[in-house]
């Protein structure tokens, strides 16, 4: 009973150490996100503990190429069970330049092809994930925010956990798209600090630049929805790159 009384009280003091480390940290991170020029959201979680941090998590921000994770999900989802195989070898062709290089052209293929035939598989995603905000390739999102693509960091998060976590897509379809955002060009936001496997989607357009991704260190799988809007991409990258760095910290076991 002693040693049992003893081993609580070591693992209890452990747990409160690292709680109380975290804690300035987490302070040090929203003055950070306060002081950002121009405008900022984040949502963060370990996958494991639930522990979140966030900030403005619910504001609207263009998805920039983010949106490019939902086309994915819509294209396997809803194009895939009625694809022909040479069909669906071009569906995984301009998924993965989608991904991995962020191309526009493949991008803008798949969006034809939801236009001349499948108008709903995009809110037929985003009503599938119930997110309440996002609008993708959408008319009125443009009336209201000129822009055709719009998200939340918090909105963004729940669509990568979904795929990081298998939980929209069958295994092997999600286990394809996760290798290709572990496989991207983009190393400079979120990887860069890192010394660890991170899969994530940037996007970039002339006023936003953002990431989202999870951060794999084998123990602990942290995610990471990262939006920005301001006109000095350098500072942005570098901002998000030592923020998403300190995030890591704050919401990993120790």
């Amino acid at each position: 009973m002693f040693r049992k009384v003893i081993a609580a009280f070591i693992g209890f003091t452990f747990l409160t150490a690292t709680a109380l480390a975290a804690a300035p940290l987490k302070t040090e991170i929203v003055t950070d996100l306060k002081g950002f020029q121009g405008s900022v959201g984040v949502f963060a979680k370990n996958l494991n503990t639930g522990k979140t941090i966030e900030f403005k998590q619910d504001d609207v921000f263009p998805t920039a190429s983010t949106s490019k994770l939902i086309v994915a999900l819509a294209t396997y989802k809803y194009l895939y069970p009625n694809a022909n195989a040479d069909k669906i070898k071009q569906y995984d062709q301009d998924i993965n330049a989608m991904i991995t290089v962020s191309d526009n052209a493949s991008f803008y293929e798949l969006l034809e092809e939801m236009d001349d035939n499948n108008k709903e598989v995009l809110n037929k995603v985003i009503k599938d994930l119930r997110l309440s905000t996002t609008k993708i390739h959408n008319e009125e999102a443009f009336k209201k925010y000129q822009y055709h693509s719009i998200t939340t960091p918090y909105e963004m998060a729940k669509v990568f956990e979904k795929i990081y976590t298998n939980k929209y897509l069958d295994k092997a379809k999600s286990q394809k798209l996760k290798d290709e955002l572990a496989n991207t060009i983009f190393h400079d936001e979120i990887p860069r600090y890192m010394q660890t496997a991170v899969l994530h989607k940037v996007g970039e357009l002339d006023d936003v630049l953002c990431d989202v991704g999870v951060i794999q260190d084998g123990h602990d799988p942290i995610l990471i929805s990262f939006y920005t809007m301001t006109g000095d991409h350098t500072y942005a990258s570098d901002f998000i790159a030592a923020e998403s760095a300190k995030l890591y910290n704050a919401l990993k076991r120790n």
